[in-house]
């Protein structure tokens, strides 16, 4: 300790240590200073620090990573790593909570066959994407999945399994990859529909991932219906529907996927020609559209002043559920659309009503696309725009806006690793035959 002593007749400062002194007054027993500081040093809350720090050390050797992830090699961790920080996207796009990008992943780590199926569909998607991917590994996977979950799945038990529930919906992913958007019935997910249905008659407790799986069901069946041109095999259960908040931004999203699809039920099923029914649902799209929350509005709606450079608009929403519910919902008018009741199968194609049909199905497929490729953040966006391709690329007649479809077809392959060549090369004849039958 030291005093601070003035001498105003010189104006000079002087300083005494008198440390000495104050530890004899306080603590007799002290012979000195040094003696002093290692009474403190070993004070509780130091000694508190230096066994963190002991501590620290052991873990910066490795002592305290011993427990880890049930991970073999670097290709199982990049593996994971891909399903969660990119295949999740195609999952989790109506889901606030992100199940499929934090729950799957964290349940994989105690169910194989979890764990296998993400292993196998992100394997699946590098080699589709990288092309330099060993395409043997996904089979790997593929095969050792199967061979837990087609067991698993024929316990009673399972119907309220929700990781096999999980592990059926990221296989079908898979099976997504294989199957081109204009391919034949090459579906094999009869094991995964079964699934679904006897997790719907189980009578047990909903928990977040079941949910999300449910959904992401749904959204599969879709995809599966407008490749196949079936009515869809599931369908949204009554709990499902009434579990949604009138408020929630992404019960709206779902509500717009469980509209379309009854849409694709009505124009695949029996009651095709039902005008009645045909007329609720197209109200039902309305309503949709003009009932909306505010968060559902667009940050941007812009036309480029040259549409023959750029045919697409620029449109574009705040999150991945606002963009994927009006994905949806425009995915359900567009096929409505096609599938007008109202205009007779006997109208030939140029007269005036099937001329107004075409040009709204041309803007209702110009604003899927333009949807995609403005939120290219949300990448299954781009997907649910192929599937408008798919059922009504024939009515784009423009030569902008074909090379412009073939453009978002071609990065949905590349970018994403949906197959789309075939749908491309089948377009690619149409638009030709009919310029060649034009011309004559």
């Amino acid at each position: 300790m030291f005093i601070l002593i003035w001498y105003s007749d010189n104006t000079s400062v002087q300083f005494v240590d008198e440390t000495l002194e104050v530890i004899e007054a306080y603590d007799p027993g002290i012979e000195s200073p040094i003696q002093a500081y290692e009474q403190c040093s070993i004070s509780p809350a130091l000694a508190s620090y230096t066994a963190a720090n002991d501590d620290w050390n052991k873990l910066m050797l490795g002592q305290f990573l011993d427990r880890r992830w049930p991970l073999k090699d670097t290709t199982e961790i990049l593996l994971l790593e891909h399903f969660t920080h990119n295949l999740s996207k195609f999952f989790d796009f109506c889901d606030q909570s992100r199940h499929f990008e934090i729950e799957a992943p964290r349940r994989a780590r105690s169910c194989q066959s979890l764990l296998d199926a993400i292993f196998a569909v992100s394997s699946r998607h590098l080699c589709m994407i990288k092309k330099d991917f060993d395409p043997y590994v996904a089979d790997f996977f593929y095969q050792r999945c199967l061979q837990n979950l087609i067991p698993d799945l024929d316990k009673e038990e399972s119907n309220c399994n929700d990781n096999l529930l999980a592990a059926t919906v990221i296989l079908r992913l898979l099976e997504e990859l294989n199957v081109p958007l204009a391919g034949s019935d090459q579906y094999h997910h009869s094991l995964g529909t079964q699934a679904f249905l006897r997790s719907q008659q189980a009578e047990v407790p909903s928990t977040g991932l079941h949910q999300a799986a449910a959904w992401a069901g749904i959204r599969q069946e879709i995809y599966a219906s407008l490749t196949m041109h079936r009515p869809p095999a599931i369908k949204a259960t009554a709990s499902m529907m009434e579990s949604l908040s009138s408020s929630d931004d992404c019960a709206w999203a779902n509500r717009a996927v469980d509209h379309c699809s009854k849409a694709l039920e009505f124009c695949f099923g029996k009651s095709g020609a039902d005008r009645f029914c045909y007329d609720a649902l197209l109200q039902n799209n309305v309503e949709w559209c003009t009932k909306r929350p505010e968060s559902y509005d667009p940050l941007c709606f812009s036309i480029p002043e040259d549409s023959s450079s750029c045919p697409f608009w620029d449109v574009r929403f705040h999150a991945d559920w606002h963009v994927m519910g009006w994905q949806y919902i425009t995915l359900a008018r567009l096929t409505l659309l096609i599938h007008n009741p109202h205009i007779q199968e006997a109208v030939l194609p140029r007269q005036s009503s099937w001329v107004g049909i075409n040009d709204q199905a041309r803007s209702a497929l110009k604003l899927l696309c333009s949807i995609a490729m403005s939120n290219i953040a949300t990448p299954a966006a781009i997907v649910v725009a192929c599937m408008g391709i798919t059922i009504s690329g024939n009515v784009v007649e423009a030569r902008e806006e074909q090379r412009a479809l073939l453009d978002v077809l071609t990065q949905t392959e590349e970018d994403h690793g949906w197959p789309t060549r075939a749908l491309r090369s089948n377009l690619k004849d149409l638009w030709a035959t009919r310029a060649s039958s034009m011309n004559c």
